[in-house]
């Protein structure tokens, strides 16, 4: 087979097609498999590979030589242009060399038209997440604390599953009923029932110490990791229900979520620079970042006795002065944090007038300029990022108009009299400020309240049922018991009724009045400080730009919860029972492991797919049953895995994942 090009009257490009050379009475000739049209772009130099890939594709041959995953891709599209529309005729030729060079193998007529074939299942995604599980020890690891092989099977399927489905321990049941788990693991789970996966979560809990360390280690020499810098920080898991067994399930007004109305447990991780988890530790749910920080710094501490303490890297939401005082109790604990807004304001000359020097490497990325600044024991950093000032104004525009619409509101529920009692007026106010506390602190925002008297000059009398009915509005109004606009009606009353006496009394009347402004000099110093930031260490020997790398990776752990929380079936959580839900978290974490190592790989190789993408490409690669009826009356059953295409060649490739030798089951029925 080989390509050629030929013009056509209907279009401009020249037009691919594919051809092979056949024998007629006339000689040689050159027969049309298939035309490919003027979409389809092959390189002149690789179109001899791609036809010999092609022919291997459609003889069913295995090739000798490994080819480029772009080459299989151009071939797979030909490949399945020739199966829909091709003229390819040359299966008596196949047939008949078949015959000649394989005498010892396995052959039968069969009734083509009768072929079918079933019982798939997903196999993709599971070889991959079972191939990172050998590749990580998990077995050695589990054995080591005492799992029976049925154990660890049952562990490997929790696990995967959360790697790929997500599903509840009462839906891996239905689950396994759709993936190439038997065939991959090597265990029949007909008989399997969910309770096996809540019993398994629990013994993996019960060595959750044991696991986490020798994992990591692992880790550290597969990956040649280096355990000198740690990443710490928290986030939170809510539950639907009000988890009464579980006294770490608690109600928390700041959940990150905003699921207020559901209690929540909070989880705390500990990476290494390279984004694998070193440790996890589950919180109440009341437990703030700042309170945290101790227990892991403790647990740090015994686990470096005999070396340096590590760089551990946290946000400001860590930082209060007990901790800084913590952190400088460990003499060799090396830190980089972010400070807190009130120190920021201690370097607002150096942010103006300093020299700052433009950090490089960020030609597509917002600009950053950095200056550094050794201050008594400590070395700081300023910072100015273009991109955090425009989302720190857009942010601050955005605060501006809910302060404002919310006080416009509140004015017009004055004016209208819905809102009448001055004290509750206050404390509203002091809710929108406390609420939009970034900006209000520039806002000066009064009320005054309504005004409302009368006197009667001496040489006046008025009528006595007048005098009574003013005496008993102006109790009212005292007594915050009337609105103002029904105070306005009920005088416009008194004087229709009472004109002449009306006329004769001196009555002062002021409408309530709220007002709000921006203080413009404080307004304007808050503005000027969008954009900067200031970092904290105690490493001395650090430039500017090595401070700021460092400072950077905390956005690791930030995709770390984003992958627990979206792919690996963290949020929400559906267990009542402290133990299950700590085991459920716990084989979340460990699913991370997988998911982290696969995604490391791929980036040692270049390629920085993200597992979802990964899991999508690879889940069309299945397990089928084949069923072959012979023309003596047998059905010949094969069951195998479909040929890979060249994007899932490609994925398999990079994460060094063997499919070729995969199990081939045959039987006659």
């Amino acid at each position: 087979m080989f390509f050629r090009e030929t013009i056509s009257k209907n279009s401009k490009s020249p037009i691919l097609q594919l051809v092979e050379n056949i024998r007629t009475e006339k000689g040689p000739r050159q027969q049309l498999v298939v035309s490919l049209g003027t979409y389809l772009k092959i390189p002149k130099e690789k179109r001899r590979e791609v036809a010999r890939i092609v022919k291997e594709r459609l003889f069913g041959q295995q090739s000798l030589f490994e080819y480029d995953s772009q080459l299989i891709a151009y071939a797979d599209k030909i490949v399945k242009k020739i199966q829909t529309e091709g003229k390819w005729d040359s299966v008596r030729e196949q047939v008949c060399r078949f015959k000649k060079a394989t005498k010892d193998k396995s052959t039968a007529e069969i009734f083509i038209d009768d072929v079918q074939h079933g019982y798939d299942r997903e196999l993709g995604p599971v070889l991959i997440g079972h191939c990172f599980w050998e590749r990580l020890n998990f077995s050695t690891i589990l054995d080591d604390c005492g799992f029976n092989k049925r154990q660890i099977k049952t562990a490997q399927i929790s696990l995967l599953n959360r790697l790929i489905a997500q599903d509840s321990e009462h839906s891996i049941i239905s689950w396994l009923q759709t993936v190439a788990i038997e065939e991959i693991i090597g265990l029949d789970v007909s008989r399997y029932e969910d309770d096996r996966f809540y019993r398994i979560s629990d013994k993996l809990l019960k060595n959750r110490d044991y696991i986490e360390e020798n994992l990591y280690q692992r880790e550290k020499d597969l990956f040649s990791l280096e355990d000198s810098i740690f990443l710490y920080d928290l986030t939170n898991t809510y539950f639907e229900g009000v988890c009464a067994k579980n006294p770490k399930a608690q109600y928390n007004g700041n959940q990150k979520e905003k699921r207020t109305d559901c209690p929540q447990v909070v989880v705390a991780l500990v990476l290494d620079g390279d984004g694998f988890i070193r440790r996890h530790r589950i919180f109440n749910g009341k437990m703030t970042d700042v309170k945290s920080l101790d227990k892991i710094l403790i647990a740090l501490e015994d686990d470096f006795k005999d070396k340096p303490m590590p760089t551990i890297i946290f946000d400001r939401g860590m930082v209060s002065d007990d901790n800084l005082k913590l952190l400088n109790k460990y003499n060799n604990l090396k830190y980089i944090l972010m400070c807190r807004p009130n120190e920021e304001s201690i370097f607002t000359e150096d942010f103006h007038n300093q020299q700052f020097s433009l950090l490089e490497g960020r030609d597509r990325k917002p600009k950053v300029e950095i200056f550094l600044k050794e201050v008594d024991d400590a070395v700081y950093l300023l910072c100015k990022s273009e991109g955090r000032k425009a989302k720190e104004t857009a942010m601050r525009n955005k605060a501006e108009e809910r302060l404002e619409a919310e006080l416009t509101n509140l004015s017009n529920q004055i004016q209208k009299g819905r809102e009448n009692n001055p004290v509750t007026i206050e404390q509203r106010i002091g809710k929108f400020k406390e609420r939009h506390s970034k900006v209000a602190r520039y806002y000066e925002i009064k009320y005054q309240h309504r005004e409302f008297s009368y006197t009667v000059p001496d040489d006046i009398r008025i009528a006595k049922r007048f005098s009574n009915s003013l005496k008993k509005l102006k109790d009212k109004a005292d007594k915050n018991e009337i609105s103002f606009p029904a105070l306005t009606k009920k005088l416009t009353e008194f004087n229709q009724k009472y004109t002449s006496d009306y006329l004769n009394i001196n009555i002062n009347l002021k409408k309530p009045k709220l007002t709000w402004g921006t203080i413009d000099e404080i307004q304007d110093k808050g503005k000027k400080l969008d954009g900067n930031y200031l970092l904290k260490t105690n490493r001395k020997g650090l430039k500017q730009a090595e401070i700021w790398n460092l400072y950077v990776m905390l956005t690791r752990i930030e995709n770390a919860f984003r992958d627990l929380k979206s792919y690996l079936g963290l949020l929400p959580n559906y267990n009542q029972k402290e133990q299950r839900v700590e085991g459920h978290i716990f084989i979340s974490i460990l699913a991370y492991h997988l998911l982290h190592s696969i995604e490391h790989t791929l980036r040692q190789k270049g390629d920085h797919s993200r597992w979802a993408t990964i899991r999508r490409l690879v889940s069309t690669h299945n397990y089928s049953t084949i069923q072959l009826p012979t023309t003596k009356g047998t059905v010949i059953n094969v069951r195998k895995a479909g040929v890979p295409e060249a994007v899932q060649i490609d994925v398999y490739n990079k994460l060094g994942i063997d499919y070729q030798n995969l199990p081939i089951k045959k039987n006659l029925a």
